[in-house]
């Protein structure tokens, strides 16, 4: 008799939890039979395992999860995302993609290998975001959050199938926006621990590290690129939002309103990092 998955929520918390207890697998297989609500930091971060799950090629077998949130996942492109390198428990062909929810709007999953797709990817956010009759100054805060996320992850990430990224707008106490991506490369920590602001600090935590990145001009990619993650987090503290960064065992989440809150994590290959801000 085949016990019956706990519900559980693909969010990056959720991830953490799965991965932390071992409950992520079932016979063999990723078992999503339990998820009942999806965000784009989940959807990216299990993304980023997926590719370093199959990088021996392998099919990796799925059990998915009620068809209600499998079809949201069919929407966001996930199952065309990785077509042959997932067998799943039930036939995704025959999916509904499903209706918006409370005039939520959002991008699908998408692949950034290189800068010229991250800008992209990041003028296709600009025209969803401008389609809400948002201020200019508004939609661009915005973009200049995905864009810096999305210029670290190619630059820093050497991942060899790029970052994954995903967007959604929704009205939850008003509009807001959540932000994602991740990738399975070297990481924050891996990038900054000889870093001289590291060394000068005695910064060696996975934790300390991530902090470190969110510092002016640390991960900065040079005088003509962006401000990095400080300038993200600049942006994301004038929205009043907040910001949450998982690499390695180490886990931030900054706020607007209050300094970082650092805590140790299951280790994660890569980055995933979710910045979520109300609009309007």
């Amino acid at each position: 008799m085949r016990c019956r998955s706990l519900s559980w929520e693909l969010t990056m918390d959720g991830v953490r939890a799965r991965l932390s207890s071992g409950a992520m697998f079932s016979s063999g297989g990723v078992d999503l039979s339990g998820v009942r609500f999806v965000r784009p930091g989940g959807l990216v971060a299990l993304s980023s395992l997926i590719e370093a799950w199959t990088a021996e090629d392998r099919p990796l077998v799925v059990r998915l999860p009620p068809d209600g949130v499998a079809g949201y996942m069919h929407r966001m492109d996930f199952f065309a995302r990785f077509g042959d390198r997932l067998l799943y428990d039930k036939d995704v062909t025959r999916l509904e993609t499903g209706a918006r929810h409370a005039g939520a709007s959002l991008s699908e999953l998408r692949t950034v290998r290189t800068e010229d797709e991250a800008a992209l990817v990041t003028r296709d956010f600009h025209r969803l975001l401008s389609e809400g009759n948002l201020a200019r100054a508004e939609v661009n805060r915005c973009c200049t959050v995905l864009s810096e996320f999305l210029e670290n992850a190619v630059v820093h990430a050497e991942s060899r199938c790029g970052a994954y990224t995903a967007i959604q707008t929704y009205r939850m106490g008003g509009e807001r926006v959540c932000v994602a991506v991740a990738d399975a490369g070297i990481g924050i920590p891996a990038t900054l621990r000889d870093h001289p602001q590291a060394a000068m600090r005695g910064i060696s935590t996975d934790g300390g590290l991530i902090e470190l990145a969110a510092v002016d001009g640390v991960s900065r990619l040079g005088d003509a690129r962006g401000g990095g993650f400080g300038s993200a987090l600049r942006s994301v503290g004038r929205g009043n939002g907040a910001m949450t960064a998982w690499s390695h065992g180490g886990w931030v989440r900054f706020s607007g309103t209050s300094g970082p809150r650092t805590e140790t994590a299951h280790p994660l290959r890569g980055t995933c990092v979710e910045a979520e801000f109300p609009l309007g």
